[in-house]
C-alpha cells in the first residue's frame, strides 16, 4: 500500500507554498511529546477542523502547474486532511446532539485532570493517544483497486474507540446519543457519522480535483458513500464510449498536464511509442488481397475488465476470486487512477488476461497516450531480455531496444525532471513458460526496485502483464493492484465490426460478397469476445463469406472443424497452390492431424503450452515422417518440425524468451478451446478407428484382437474430464456420429466395456509404447486410462451402465470397483475433480433390499443422499441384521453444488463404507438443520478455520460453563456471519436462551452473550424458516434477556420469503482492534486483517460462571 500520511504530514505538504497551518502542524508534532498547556479536546477539535479546512480550500490552485509527482502528493495530503476533519466534525455533532446546551468547544479539563496530564495515568494516556493520532496516525489513501471506504471506516472506528475511551475517563464525561451501555454501537454510530461527513467532503473535492473521481473504487458496497460512488461513475461515463485507442485517457491526462518542457530523450521515446498508433492492428495477420486491417490507433478497443487488490494468499488465477469484483465497461478511468494514485510508485500494477486478450497491445497504446510532459513510459518485452536478469538490467535493455541508445536507468530517471517514469514489463508469463526459470519473487523484486528508487528520489511506476493462468506462480505483495482484462462486450464486438466494414465494405461488394453483421459474429461469441480471435473471424469471412455460409444451426464442433480446416487450407494453398482437389484434401487432413498432436502434447502434460523440444519429440512418436519440410533453412541452420508447423497458424501464439545465449520458444492456442476441440477430435477419431478394427477382426476367422496401443497412449496420461470443454466436445462429436449412424452406439459401448474389463491386465503387444510425454507410475496411467474409459462410456450413453456389467462372472464386483476407484483418487487433482463432475454413481433401491448401482452422466441435479450411501444400507454389505431405524437417506436431497455435494459424490463413486455410515448417522442434521455439513470458514484475526456444523453441534452438546470465551466465539460465528434467521441460527438462539436461564444475570458471560444476541437480532433482515411454531417459542424464551422487545416482534413478523439486500451500515461492518493492536504505533492496517464483526468482550480466565 502507498505510504500513508498523517494529518500533520498533510498540513506540512499543503503548506509548502506558505500558510499558517504549517505552524499548527509543527505544534501538533511537538505536543505529541509534551501535553502540558494543551487545550481541552473541544478546542483541539475546533482547531483541527479550522486549520484543515483552510489547508484544503483552494486546492485547485495548489495543484496547478506542478509536476505529476508533486500533484499526486498534494492530492493525497488533501484527502488525509478531510478524513481527520470529518471525524472531529462528526464528534462535535454527536456530542452536541446528545447533550442539550452543551458546546463541544468548551469541553476542557478539570484541575485534577490537568495535573494528571502532566503526570501519568489513564487521562494522560488517553489524551496522548488522541494527540499522537493527529501527529502520527497514517491515513490510508484511496485507490481504484480496493474499496477504500473499508480502510477509511476502520480509521474512523479506531479514532472513535480511542476518543470514547479517553472521554469515558474524564471526571464528567459527556453523554452519547443512545445505547450508552453498548460501546460497540457508540463507536459504530460515531464512525458512521464521520463517514457521512467524509463523503460530503470527498464529493465537493471531486469538482476541483479530477483525480478524486478516478481514485474511487466503483465497487464500494458502503451505502453511506453511494453518492460519492455514483458521482464518480457519472463522471467516468462522460468519457467517450465509442472512442478507441485510449484516446480519452490521453485527453484526460493532457488536461491535468503540468506543461513542463520535454528533453530530447523523452521526445525520442514518445515519438517511438506514438508511431505504434499508425501501424496495422495486427502486424502478423495476413488478410486476403484487397482487404485492409485498420490501424492500432483506430481499431484498438478500449478494454473492459475487473480490478482488485491482491496479496500473498490471493487466488488471482481463479474465476471465483474475480467474480467478487464487478466488470468495468471502460478501464480508462481506472488506468488513470492507478497511474496518478500514491500507490503507483509503491507497488507494481499487474495486468492479467487470457492469450489474445490484448495485454501487449494495451502497453503499446498506453505508452503512446501518456503525455511526455508528465510521464516517461518505457516498454520492455520480457521475451527479448535475459529471463534471470535483475529488473534494472531488463529495463536498460528495453530502453536500448526502444531508442537504440545505451542509457543507464539512473541517468534516464534523473532526466525525467518531475515526470513519472512508467516501466511496462510485458510478458511475465513468457519469461516463465519459455525458459522454465523460477521467478516466483519477481513482483517482490519489482516492489523492492520501486522502493529503492523512491528512496533515491527517483520514484517509478511499474506495470507487469501476464497470462492469468500463470499468475499463481508469482507472489503478490500485499495490496498489489491487479487488473484482469475481460472478454469483449457485445457493444465492443459491434464497434470493431463497424470499423472493419468501414474499411472493407467496398472490396466485399465489388466481389459480390456481403458485409458481416453483428448477428453473424455473435453466433460464435466464445471466439468473438477475444480481440485477436475476433480479427480471425473477420479474416475468415473475407474469403467468400465463409463465416456467413456456416449457417445459424451449426454446432460447436462443426464450427471449429470449419475454422481450423479453412485456415489449414489457406496455409496449404499458400505454400503449394497447384494441388489437385484430392491432394488438397489430404494435405489439409495432414495439417489437422499435426495440430491434433500439438493439442495432445499440451493435454497429456496438463499444460496450456508446449515447448518446441517437447512437441518435436511427440511428433516423432505419434506422426513419424510427417514433418513440414522448409524449402530454405535460415542462417542458423535447420528449422524444427515444431517451429515450421506452428509458425504457419495465426491462432497459435508463440512465447519467446532469452536464456543464456539461446532463444527458447513455447506455443499455445490463442483460445484454449482450439486445443480442447482438437484433443476431443483426436481421441474420438482414434476410437472410431478402433471400432472399425474390431469389426474387421470379428469378420476374420483367424485374427488377433485390435491393437489399442495408440488409444491407450492418448488416454493414459491425462483424464478427459480434467477439462470440461474436452468432455463437451467429445460428447458432441459422438452425438453427431450417432445421429448419422445410430446402429453404431451398441458397438462403441461393447468395445469400451471390453477395453475396461481388460484394462488392468498386461498387454505387451501394444504399439506406441515409446510415447511418454511425461514420466508417471504405471498405476497412475492405469487409473487415467480406466477413468477415460468410464467417461467415454457415459458419453456414448444414453443408458445407465450397471457396475456388475464391468465385472462379468464376479460375485464380488464391488470390491473390484472399489480397488479401481482407489486408483482414480490418486489422479492429478484436476483430473479427479473433473471426473467427479462428469460421472455419477447412483446406488438405487437399497432401502428396501438388494439394489443396483449404476454409472450415469453427471447432470448436476440435486443429490439424493440415499443414492450416495445406499450400498452401505444393504445388510449383505454392512453386516447389519434386522430393519434399520434411522432417517431414511433416500428422503434427503442436497443441492448439487458445495462441499457436501462433492463429498457425497466422491463417497458414492468410491463406495467408501466408513464415510457412508458416518453420513447416515448425520442424516438428522442434513434433513433438519443444513446441507452445509463440511464447508470450512475462516476467521481473520487470528486465522482459524471452523465449520458451521461443528459450531452448532458444539454449542448444543458441550458443557456451557467449561470455556465461556470459546463459547462466545462459537455463538458469534454462527450468528454474526449471517443476517438471515435459518435453522443453524435458530438452534444457536435456543441454546443461548438455555445458557442465560442457567446462570446469574450479571455474570460476565451473560452480559457479553446478551450484547452479542442484540447485535445479531438487530441485523436480521430475513427468515428462511416458514413455520412460526418453530420461531415463536425461541424468541419468547429470549424475551427476558433482550432489552429491545420490539426487535423480537419485528423478527416474528418477517415473512419467510423476505430476502432483501443486507445493509452495509450495520455496526458489525467496522471491527475493533484487539488490545495489543491498539498499542501498535502503525494503524495503517488492511481491512482483511480484521474480523467482520464487533470484538467480543474479554472474560477473565478465572471467572467462574455457575
Amino acid at each position: 500500500m502507498a505510504k500513508p500520511l498523517s494529518y500533520a504530514d498533510a498540513l506540512r505538504i499543503l503548506g509548502k507554498d506558505g500558510g499558517r497551518f504549517t505552524g499548527w502542524a509543527e505544534a501538533l508534532a511537538g505536543a505529541a511529546g509534551d501535553l502540558s498547556g494543551l487545550p481541552g479536546i473541544g478546542a483541539l477539535g475546533e482547531q483541527v477542523v479550522s486549520q484543515g479546512t483552510d489547508a484544503v480550500r483552494g486546492i485547485r490552485e495548489r495543484i496547478s502547474g506542478v509536476s505529476r509527482l508533486d500533484r499526486t502528493q498534494r492530492i493525497q495530503a488533501a484527502h488525509a486532511v478531510i478524513v481527520i476533519v470529518s471525524f472531529f466534525e462528526a464528534l462535535e455533532e454527536e456530542l452536541e446532539k446528545a447533550n442539550p446546551g452543551f458546546r463541544f468547544r468548551d469541553l476542557g479539563f478539570t484541575r485534577e485532570e490537568q495535573v494528571a496530564l502532566a503526570g501519568g495515568g489513564p487521562v494522560r494516556n488517553g489524551y496522548a493517544g488522541v494527540i499522537s493520532s493527529l501527529a502520527e496516525f497514517p491515513v490510508p489513501a484511496p485507490a481504484p483497486s480496493s474499496d477504500g471506504s473499508v480502510n477509511v471506516s476502520i480509521t474512523f472506528r479506531l479514532l472513535a474507540n480511542m476518543t470514547r475511551e479517553f472521554l469515558a475517563g474524564l471526571a464528567d464525561p459527556p453523554r452519547w446519543p443512545e445505547q450508552a451501555d453498548n460501546n460497540g454501537v457508540i463507536e459504530w454510530r460515531l464512525a458512521n457519522a464521520a463517514l457521512k461527513k467524509y463523503g460530503a467532503h470527498f464529493h465537493s473535492l471531486m469538482a476541483d480535483v479530477p483525480e478524486f473521481a478516478s481514485w474511487v473504487s466503483l465497487h464500494t458496497q458502503n451505502s453511506v458513500l453511494a453518492e460519492v460512488r455514483d458521482e464518480a461513475a457519472a463522471r467516468q461515463r462522460q468519457w467517450g464510449e465509442l472512442t478507441t485507442g485510449l484516446a480519452d485517457l490521453g485527453e484526460q491526462l493532457r488536461a491535468l498536464s503540468s506543461g513542463s518542457p520535454v528533453d530530447q530523450r523523452r521526445a525520442d521515446l514518445a515519438a517511438r511509442h506514438q508511431a505504434a498508433l499508425g501501424r496495422r492492428l495486427l502486424a502478423t495477420a495476413e488478410v486476403p488481397p484487397g482487404f485492409t486491417l485498420p490501424s492500432l490507433g483506430e481499431a484498438y478497443l478500449n478494454p473492459c475488465g475487473r480490478v482488485g487488490a491482491a496479496g500473498a494468499n490471493t487466488a488471482v488465477a481463479t474465476d471465483e476470486w474475480w467474480e467478487r469484483h464487478p466488470v468495468l465497461d471502460d478501464l480508462q478511468p481506472t488506468l488513470v487512477g492507478l497511474l496518478t494514485s500514491p500507490q503507483a510508485t509503491q507497488l507494481p500494477i499487474v495486468v492479467l488476461g487470457h492469450p489474445g486478450a490484448g495485454k501487449s497491445i494495451l502497453t503499446q497504446v498506453l505508452a503512446a497516450r501518456l503525455p511526455a510532459e508528465d510521464f516517461l513510459p518505457i516498454r520492455v518485452e520480457l521475451r527479448s531480455v535475459p529471463a534471470d536478469a535483475p529488473i534494472q538490467d531488463q529495463v536498460e535493455r528495453g530502453i536500448r531496444a526502444a531508442i537504440g541508445d545505451s542509457v543507464s536507468w539512473p541517468e534516464l530517471a534523473r532526466s525525467a525532471a518531475g515526470a513519472l517514469p512508467v516501466v511496462m514489463l510485458d510478458g511475465f508469463d513468457e519469461l516463465l513458460q519459455a525458459t522454465g526459470v523460477e521467478r516466483s519473487n519477481y513482483l517482490e523484486q519489482v516492489r523492492e526496485f520501486q522502493e529503492r528508487e523512491a528512496e533515491l528520489g527517483r520514484p517509478v511506476a511499474v506495470l507487469v502483464t501476464s497470462r492469468t493462468v500463470v499468475a499463481d506462480r508469482a507472489r503478490f505483495p500485499e495490496e498489489t493492484p491487479v487488473v484482469r482484462l475481460e472478454p469483449l462486450s457485445e457493444r465492443q464486438i459491434g464497434q470493431l465490426l463497424d470499423i472493419w466494414n468501414r474499411h472493407n465494405t467496398g472490396t466485399l461488394l465489388a466481389r459480390g460478397l456481403t458485409p458481416l453483421t453483428r448477428d453473424h459474429v455473435l453466433r460464435y461469441r466464445e471466439l468473438a469476445e477475444q480481440p485477436l480471435l475476433l480479427v480471425m473471424l473477420l479474416i475468415f469471412d473475407a474469403d467468400d463469406n465463409a463465416l456467413q455460409r456456416l449457417g445459424a444451426d451449426l454446432g460447436r464442433p462443426e464450427l471449429y472443424e470449419r475454422l481450423l480446416a479453412g485456415f489449414a487450407e489457406r496455409e496449404v494453398r499458400k505454400h503449394d497452390p497447384h494441388l489437385s482437389p484430392a491432394a488438397l484434401d489430404r494435405a489439409v487432413a495432414d495439417e489437422l492431424r499435426r495440430l491434433q498432436v500439438v493439442a495432445m502434447a499440451m493435454f497429456a502434460r496438463h499444460q496450456q503450452t508446449v515447448s518446441s523440444e517437447e512437441l518435436g519429440a511427440d511428433l516423432e512418436k505419434l506422426l513419424p515422417n510427417s514433418g513440414v519440410r522448409a524449402r530454405h533453412a535460415d542462417l542458423h541452420g535447420a528449422i524444427s518440425d515444431a517451429d515450421q508447423l506452428l509458425a504457419r497458424f495465426f491462432f497459435v501464439h508463440e512465447s519467446q524468451a532469452v536464456q543464456g545465449t539461446r532463444q527458447r520458444s513455447t506455443y499455445e492456442f490463442l483460445h484454449a478451446t482450439f486445443g480442447e476441440y482438437l484433443t476431443a477430435r483426436m481421441v474420438t477419431r482414434v476410437l472410431d478407428d478402433l471400432v472399425d478394427d474390431r469389426r474387421r477382426a470379428e469378420r476374420r476367422q483367424y485374427s488377433s484382437p485390435p491393437d489399442d496401443g495408440l488409444f491407450y497412449a492418448l488416454t493414459s496420461f491425462a483424464a478427459l474430464a480434467g477439462r470440461s470443454a474436452v468432455v463437451e466436445f467429445a460428447e458432441d462429436l459422438l452425438a453427431q456420429h450417432f445421429a448419422q449412424r445410430p446402429e453404431d452406439r451398441p458397438e462403441y459401448r461393447a468395445l469400451l466395456v471390453e477395453l475396461y474389463q481388460n484394462a488392468l491386465y498386461p498387454s505387451p503387444e501394444r504399439s506406441h509404447s515409446g510415447y511418454e510425454p511425461v514420466r508417471i507410475p504405471i498405476t497412475q496411467r492405469l487409473a487415467v486410462h480406466t477413468a477415460n474409459l468410464v467417461t467415454l462410456l457415459v458419453l456414448v450413453g444414453p443408458e445407465e451402465i450397471d457396475i456388475a456389467e464391468l465385472y462379468p462372472g464376479s460375485s464380488r464386483s464391488w470390491e473390484r470397483w472399489r480397488g479401481t476407484a482407489g486408483l482414480w483418487r490418486a489422479m492429478h487433482g484436476d483430473d479427479w475433480h473433473g471426473f467427479l463432475s462428469t460421472v455419477r454413481v447412483r446406488h438405487q433401491g437399497f432401502w428396501d433390499g438388494p439394489g443396483r448401482s449404476v454409472i450415469t452422466r453427471e447432470r448436476h441435479d440435486p443429490l439424493n443422499v440415499g443414492e450416495c450411501v445406499g450400498f452401505e444400507l444393504y445388510s449383505g454389505y454392512s453386516g447389519v441384521r434386522g430393519e434399520l431405524s434411522i432417517t431414511n437417506p433416500y428422503s434427503i436431497t442436497v443441492p448439487p453444488k458445495g462441499v457436501t455435494s462433492g463429498l457425497l459424490r466422491s463417497m458414492a463413486l468410491r463406495a467408501h463404507g466408513a464415510v457412508a455410515r458416518t453420513v447416515m448417522m448425520l442424516g438428522p442434521y442434513l434433513r433438519h438443520v443444513s446441507a452445509d455439513l463440511m464447508s470450512w470458514r475462516t476467521d481473520s484475526q487470528p486465522p482459524r478455520a471452523w465449520a458451521l456444523s461443528h459450531e452448532v453441534l458444539e454449542l448444543r452438546l458441550a458443557n456451557p460453563f467449561a470455556d465461556p470465551h470459546e463459547r462466545l466465539l462459537r455463538f458469534r460465528r454462527v450468528l454474526l456471519h449471517s443476517s438471515t434467521l435459518d435453522r443453524p441460527q435458530l438452534l444457536a438462539l435456543r441454546q443461548a436462551a438455555e445458557d442465560l436461564a442457567s446462570m446469574e444475570a450479571d455474570s460476565s458471560y451473560g452480559t457479553a452473550l446478551r450484547e452479542l444476541l442484540l447485535t445479531y437480532l438487530t441485523r436480521v433482515r430475513a427468515t428462511a424458516i416458514s413455520s412460526e411454531r418453530l420461531v415463536t417459542p425461541v424468541l419468547a424464551a429470549l424475551r427476558p434477556y433482550i432489552e429491545s422487545p420490539e426487535t423480537l416482534d419485528r423478527i416474528n413478523d418477517l415473512p419467510s420469503d423476505n430476502h432483501p439486500d443486507i445493509s452495509t451500515e450495520s455496526p458489525t461492518q467496522y471491527p475493533l482492534l484487539t488490545a495489543d493492536q491498539r498499542q501498535r504505533p502503525d494503524y495503517g492496517i488492511s481491512a482483511g486483517q480484521f474480523l467482520a464483526y464487533p470484538e467480543i468482550p474479554t472474560i477473565p480466565q478465572n471467572t467462574q460462571t455457575p
